[in-house]
């Protein structure tokens, strides 16, 4: 059975994209899913840093410049996750070809892992929209202020010219005063909200999973529903709703 792809995406930067990524990544492995985060930002790469993998020899930079092979560039982590990461090194950016990157993702049709993750770049470049091209799906993380709900209605509108379903959109760094209906504003399902939680900025310093770090957080129990969502889990009821039921 192929693996199926989801394309985490946004308007901006500093929504906290990656950081989602990767614990919802962490959150799928700890249900017994082989799970694979790959970093799709050949210009500004973050992945690397957040795991304590910094400055790995080999990553998807030289992969789609034909330098080395996929294999070779997938590193285990905590929790046995999987992840892609993408290097900095300015001469193979210089030389990258992203249009490889559907051959690269095209091999995974054939692999071992569940899911698939990827971590896409922020904004509307074709950096951007290229990887959202070979997802089965494609998630906005947006924050509930005004420049990060513009920024993801422009993606979800150019997104739609070029053919790609935004499926949903996950509510990051959400505070219950300031919080408006996003999902409304971008006429987008949520598929998810998480909390703002000095457990997630903890957990991304240390480099430690934050399931593992704060495993009875708001953001830990937000990321686990999201994955239990990709996964098609139902959700746990409590108590008192399984008595009704």
């Amino acid at each position: 059975m192929a693996p199926k792809i989801i394309a985490l995406g946004s308007g901006k930067g500093g929504v906290g994209k990656t950081t989602v990524a990767l614990n919802i990544g962490f959150a799928i492995a700890s249900l017994n899913k082989n799970v694979l985060v790959v970093d799709t930002d050949v210009s500004l790469p973050n992945l690397d840093l957040y795991t304590g993998l910094e400055k790995p020899i080999i990553t998807l930079l030289e992969v789609l410049n034909g330098t080395a092979d996929i294999q070779s560039a997938i590193y285990t982590i905590q929790m046995g996750l999987h992840i892609l990461p993408c290097g900095s090194s300015l001469q193979a950016l210089r030389d990258v070809n992203i249009d490889k990157l559907g051959d690269v993702i095209a091999e995974f049709k054939n692999s071992e892992f569940d899911f698939i993750i990827l971590d896409v770049p922020a904004g509307l470049s074709r950096f951007s929209i290229l990887p959202m091209t070979y997802s089965d799906e494609v998630l906005l993380i947006v924050n509930p202020d005004p420049a990060s709900i513009s920024d993801a209605q422009k993606v979800k509108a150019v997104s739609a010219l070029a053919g790609i379903n935004v499926t949903g959109i996950i509510v990051n760094k959400y505070i219950k005063s300031i919080y408006e209906d996003v999902g409304v504003k971008l006429g987008l399902p949520v598929f998810g909200v998480i909390p703002q939680d000095d457990a997630i900025v903890k957990a991304r310093d240390t480099k430690k999973p934050l399931i593992l770090l704060k495993p009875k957080s708001p953001s830990t129990k937000a990321i686990l529903q999201i994955a239990r969502r990709m996964c098609g889990i139902p959700e746990k009821k409590s108590i008192f709703e399984r008595f009704l039921r």
